[in-house]
């Protein structure tokens, strides 16, 4: 996957004796923001599903420790919030990387990709979403997975705005050369854990998306044409 972030300049440091993560606002923050929530609501329209993205105002907030105490009610660990300004956000530093640089590299593939359609599922039944769901948004600890990046939670149970965070997740990892072996254990996770395929939608939302997140585009164009319809619901 090909990824920038848009938002924040991102680095690791060492504050008070321990390593942290300092993500910066780049000057262009609010607009790229504004631009997100549109192309949110225009897919919304154009798939018949006309959706209303996560509020402005929330963004900020979604990142403070209420989100995150709300995640961990419903099962969903986060980074410990060091703390936040209107400038900077500063957590936890996690050794395993993000996700989706752990799946590229083979290590424990299934069970780390089904252990975040788990997570998805949780809080799809808690009526939650991410809308921003890329597996770099996962960190992984151990044997377990940490949901950073909360901007654009939002409260939700409808079948656009949860097709959005599988489809996001897929189209993620959709350049990886195992992309059958990850979206099958992310299934397995999400169906485990909520008793349903994924929504009708996510496969549509992850090939519109992956124009833009994939960095290897014969890969991602070759694994869009496998068969998936085994996980549709």
């Amino acid at each position: 996957m090909y990824f920038v972030n848009w938002q924040r300049d991102i680095s690791v440091e060492e504050r008070d004796g321990r390593k942290v993560v300092v993500k910066r606002n780049k000057p262009t923050k609010g607009f790229h923001e504004y631009i997100l929530l549109c192309t949110y609501t225009f897919i919304s329209i154009f798939l018949a599903h006309p959706s209303a993205p996560p509020a402005p105002g929330d963004i900020t907030r979604n990142e403070g420790p209420e989100t995150r105490k709300t995640l961990e009610r419903v099962g969903i660990p986060t980074p410990h919030l060091v703390s936040m300004t209107g400038k900077e956000l500063v957590e936890e530093y996690v050794d395993g990387g993000d996700l989706y640089r752990s799946l590229a590299a083979g290590t424990r593939r299934s069970s780390l990709a089904q252990e975040a359609g788990r997570l998805t599922a949780l809080a799809h039944t808690a009526g939650l979403v991410f809308t921003d769901n890329k597996a770099q948004n996962f960190l992984v600890q151990g044997e377990s997975l940490l949901r950073t990046d909360l901007a654009f939670l939002q409260k939700s149970r409808s079948t656009f705005a949860r097709s959005m965070d599988v489809g996001s997740f897929l189209a993620s990892v959709v350049d990886l050369p195992n992309y059958r072996e990850i979206e099958q254990a992310f299934y397995r996770g999400y169906r485990l854990q909520s008793g349903d395929n994924f929504p009708y939608l996510s496969l549509v939302i992850r090939n519109i998306l992956a124009t833009g997140f994939s960095a290897d585009g014969r890969t991602a164009l070759r694994n869009m044409m496998l068969d998936s319809s085994d996980v549709i619901g």
